[in-house]
């Protein structure tokens, strides 16, 4: 009888989380600014004291596969034409040009403390060690994430001012690396989950995730009590990666209400670059999160 009443308890708490995830927050504004293009958020959008953004691929100097606003380093190109692009599009997004501190897109779940003298890394200056998720109370600094079907997370606690970026491939996700940022902000600068507002970016959608028997079953251990495979008769299994996001933000603590969706699919939107559409041949894009002065 008991694990009957355990069993009931625990598919009670499966819909519950279900509801709550088709009931999230979804839809990002597209603003182009000199020709490039900048998804925010609404839900962040609306924190005074904060700026944020996700660049589309246009209004740069990159031509060919890479057009036009290609802000990869790990690309074939010319590097003075990405740092022609990240001028243009701190520019269009009034991030200045120095204060940038990037990631190393490593696809793990390493994250890193920032700050003022961290700026200009990844760029101007040697890079960071190994990471894909970054955290700073600093205003002194930009957060700048890659991407290019991975997600990127985003994190802001507006009682303790501090924020958190990461890049997230299925490898991150599959490692909780949302989560690992949640804990972060609350060990470097007491952030209590509840009060953070979390986003997820631009990213490969549920419908076009498609992946091999392997990577599904490694979800489906990872998150035993997730529908986040997808199974299609006569056709791979697919992985809702933004549902594995939601997930870990509310494990970490993340209020439901606190959490929003960009819903924007890199693979489908031909304003964004897509690793998998464009079978490699293609450019990348980035992520910013920062405190306002």
């Amino acid at each position: 009888m008991a694990l009957g009443i355990q069993a009931g308890r625990d598919m009670q708490q499966v819909q519950k989380f279900l509801e709550q995830y088709e009931q999230m927050s979804r839809g990002a504004k597209l603003r182009f600014v000199n020709g490039v293009g900048l998804y925010t958020l609404p839900a962040l959008e609306r924190l005074a004291g904060y700026d944020h953004g996700f660049s589309a691929r246009s209004g740069g100097v990159s031509e060919g596969y890479f057009a036009s606003l290609n802000l990869s380093f790990t690309r074939p190109e010319n590097r003075e034409s990405v740092m022609e692009n990240y001028r243009r599009f701190c520019r269009a997004a009034e991030i200045p040009f120095e204060q940038m501190v990037m990631d190393t897109y490593e696809h793990g779940t390493n994250v890193i403390k920032v700050d003022r003298a961290d700026a200009g890394k990844g760029y101007l200056l040697d890079p960071l060690p190994s990471c894909d998720g970054l955290v700073t109370n600093d205003p002194a600094v930009t957060l700048i994430t890659g991407h290019a079907d991975c997600m990127a997370f985003y994190f802001v606690d507006p009682v303790k001012r501090c924020i958190g970026l990461a890049h997230a491939g299925w490898r991150g996700a599959l490692g909780r690396i949302g989560a690992r940022v949640v804990k972060r902000m609350a060990l470097e600068y007491g952030a209590n989950p509840s009060d953070i507002i979390a986003g997820v970016g631009p990213s490969i959608c549920p419908s076009c995730f498609e992946v091999g028997e392997n990577v599904a079953k490694e979800f489906a251990a990872a998150y035993p009590d997730l529908h986040c495979v997808l199974e299609h008769e006569g056709a791979r299994p697919h992985v809702d990666l933004w549902m594995v996001a939601v997930k870990q933000f509310i494990e970490a603590g993340v209020l439901p209400e606190h959490i929003s969706l960009f819903d924007v699919c890199t693979m489908t939107a031909p304003r964004l670059y897509s690793h998998r559409r464009d079978k490699g041949n293609t450019g990348g894009m980035a992520a910013y999160l920062r405190i306002l002065p």
